[in-house]
């Protein structure tokens, strides 16, 4: 995939996994503490937050594959 002119060289896939990944993560625990109207995490919270990020970009990536018509892996 080129770069846009002005913008970032694309990051290697394998990059661009942990990048999504960490700011999944880093909403998903924003939006727990929302929830439960606290202002400080606990490594729990980080730790599930991050859990729901994985999770969920693996989902989306079967979902992906599925309307693709690939097998998942």
């Amino acid at each position: 995939m080129p770069a846009v002119p002005g913008s970032a060289p694309a990051l290697p896939p394998s990059v661009a996994r942990v990048a999504a990944r960490t700011r999944l993560s880093a909403e998903l625990l924003a939006a727990i503490l929302e929830v439960e109207r606290r202002t400080r995490a606990t490594l729990e919270d980080i730790e599930r937050a991050d859990a729901l990020a994985e999770r969920l970009l693996v989902r989306r990536g079967a979902r992906l594959r599925a309307a693709a018509g690939r097998p998942a892996r």
